[in-house]
């Protein structure tokens, strides 16, 4: 059984009682839901245990942007042990930062100091999505994450997967693997992380001030991941679009209107700041098929 995240038992903290603070995720969450925990939920199927953390924020608001990123990852660590999990359990993380564009290399610094000593670079690099996003809390960024565990050997299994069509994001500096892929014996689930218009093999924005044009190759870039995993954008079972701009949301829409098969009752398009000045569009979805 698939149960959502928003029909799941769930407590938040008090630092994350503001709807403002995270934009709603809609991302389903596997299994029956069995606990909460401050910031999030803890789900199970016969497979798994499933951990999904929203507006984890740091503990600090005064201390230094990298300070509070370093926090607020620890924070999530706190809450992954108390569901019996540690941060090697995570798939896929989400960044929303206060004016992000400001202080986005800061962020990478701390985030690498995270993950170097936690040994991420060892073994799996979750996906990812960074946006620029004000809260109410007067902090310079939220986190989210989703984690997953077996209930026995080989039960949950994921791994990293690459973008046929992008490079990299490891080789530009940015820490985060373009996709994962989760599976059990019962389903599998594709994740892609927040994508962009970038030129192949090359970290550069591609179509600078063009957004149909933009929004035709971040699209392509999507539809490749799954396609490599034997699905497609029809197979879209949630998504996230990141506008720069609301004006923007017309071209969305006719991009919607030519693409008939994809499933627009499971996306939702908000306006947000995209982490590079010439992204005028990005989106996050994934993918989930029934074995």
């Amino acid at each position: 059984m698939i149960s959502s995240y928003s029909s799941c038992c769930t407590k938040r903290g008090d630092s994350s009682d503001s709807s403002s603070d995270f934009p709603e995720i809609d991302f389903i969450l596997p299994g029956q839901c069995v606990s909460s925990l401050r910031y999030g939920a803890v789900s199970e199927d016969e497979w798994g245990r499933y951990v999904l953390l929203k507006g984890v924020a740091p503990d600090n608001s005064l201390s230094s942007p990298y300070e509070q990123t370093l926090s607020a990852f620890e924070r999530i660590e706190r809450e992954l042990e108390a569901a019996g999990m540690t941060f090697s359990n995570v798939v896929r993380t989400w960044i929303y930062a206060d004016k992000i564009l400001d202080w986005y290399a800061d962020f990478n610094k701390a985030r690498n100091a995270f993950f170097t000593s936690r040994g991420v670079y060892d073994r799996y690099v979750p996906a990812s999505t960074g946006i620029g996003w004000t809260n109410a809390l007067g902090v310079k960024l939220v986190l989210g994450a989703f984690a997953v565990s077996s209930k026995s050997p080989g039960s949950v299994e994921f791994e990293a997967l690459p973008s046929p069509l992008q490079c990299p994001a490891l080789e530009y500096g940015s820490s985060f693997s373009r996709a994962a892929e989760v599976r059990t014996p019962g389903w599998k689930r594709v994740i892609v992380s927040g994508t962009a218009s970038i030129k192949p093999n090359s970290h550069e924005v591609a179509h600078i001030g063009d957004i149909d044009a933009q929004i035709e190759c971040t699209m392509n870039a999507v539809d490749a991941i799954y396609r490599s995993r034997g699905m497609s954008l029809k197979d879209v079972s949630g998504a996230l679009i990141y506008l720069k701009e609301e004006r923007y949301r017309e071209n969305w829409e006719r991009w919607l209107d030519a693409y008939s098969e994809y499933p627009r009752a499971h996306s939702r398009a908000i306006v947000a700041d995209i982490c590079r000045d010439e992204w005028l569009f990005e989106i996050e979805s994934d993918a989930l098929k029934w074995n």
